[in-house]
């Protein structure tokens, strides 16, 4: 004879307060949710966006110092070549360095030049967005507004934030001109540093070999 154990007041008490903390817990965690997600905006995506602006911010400091280096290096070679130039102009003639010369005074200026313009802003206005109601502006790059009224502006930027589709709009805008931006200096840095190396070491041994071909003759 099997013996029916019916479950105690304490122990169906006991199962409705588990249930009551599952589901607080379920509720907590679909709010949670909730708040990761913001104008269909989540955590994950805002983390994402600050990541790339944090390297390419990172990525334009880089190419921005490397510019500043050569800038810098060359202005120097300029300023201590020709002090130790004119006192020597006779070894310059005697030994045939005028063409050395010019090659390593050309690939500086050349170096100097696009270092400059590694460092020179972009231009300003050009980050339009098509969207079909309000300003195409991004209010998001200074560019854009530094014309507008501060009326304006808090207007237009209350409106962009108001509106989920123009945020992402704008914000994919902006990192894809900062994106152009930056690939134009890289490239630059690169050009000049190439320039500066064959301009120095084409100098130094069309140099070497004059000298040696002047030496040898006589």
């Amino acid at each position: 004879m099997s013996l029916e154990v019916k479950p105690t007041g304490t122990e169906l008490l006991g199962e409705e307060i588990t249930i009551t903390k599952e589901t607080k817990i379920v509720a907590k965690k679909g709010k949670k949710e909730s708040k990761q997600r913001v104008d269909g905006i989540s955590k994950n995506t805002i983390g994402l966006l600050r990541t790339t602006l944090r390297n390419n911010t990172e990525l334009t400091n880089i190419a921005d110092n490397k510019a500043n280096v050569l800038l810098s290096l060359n202005a120097i070679m300029l300023t201590f070549f020709v002090p130790l130039l004119l006192p020597n102009i006779d070894l310059v003639s005697q030994y045939n360095l005028g063409i050395p010369l010019i090659i390593f005074v050309g690939t500086s200026l050349i170096t100097i030049y696009i270092a400059v313009l590694v460092l020179r802003p972009g231009k300003f206005g050009g980050q339009t967005v098509n969207i079909e109601q309000g300003s195409n502006l991004s209010p998001f790059f200074f560019g854009n507004f530094e014309k507008m009224s501060k009326s304006d502006y808090l207007q237009h930027f209350n409106d962009v934030l108001g509106n989920d589709r123009k945020v992402k709009k704008f914000l994919s805008n902006d990192f894809y001109h900062l994106g152009l931006r930056l690939g134009e200096k890289m490239k630059l840095v690169r050009r000049a540093f190439n320039i500066f190396i064959v301009g120095l070491v084409t100098s130094i041994l069309l140099s070497t070999l004059l000298i040696f071909i002047e030496q040898w003759s006589t």
